[in-house]
């Protein structure tokens, strides 16, 4: 737990020095993975894009057969994704 706490307090105070939080959802124009995403569905299909950078759990609808989703952060959301019968869905552990 020590290396956790240690990790949290320097992830903290960099993002105090350079002003930039990322627990807040900055719309589907402004966050660069939706972005991202949308560049690559013109070109080949995925049924589901899952990253991890932005430690923000998030679940967005890309298009009607497509979805982006964020791991979020499991030290401060609890949350995670789990495998559900080949379908990636978000879970939060139980405090």
């Amino acid at each position: 737990y020590v290396g956790m706490g240690v990790a949290d307090f320097f992830s903290r105070k960099s993002r105090a020095k350079t002003g930039t939080t990322d627990e807040v959802f900055l719309g589907e124009d402004k966050e660069w993975l939706i972005i991202y995403c949308k560049e690559i569905l013109q070109k080949e299909h995925f049924d589901y894009f899952i990253f991890g950078h932005r430690h923000l759990p998030i679940e967005f609808d890309l298009n009607d057969k497509s979805k982006y989703i964020n791991l979020g952060d499991w030290i401060r959301y609890y949350s995670y994704v789990a495998l559900e019968d080949g379908i990636p869905a978000p879970k939060y552990f139980e405090e």
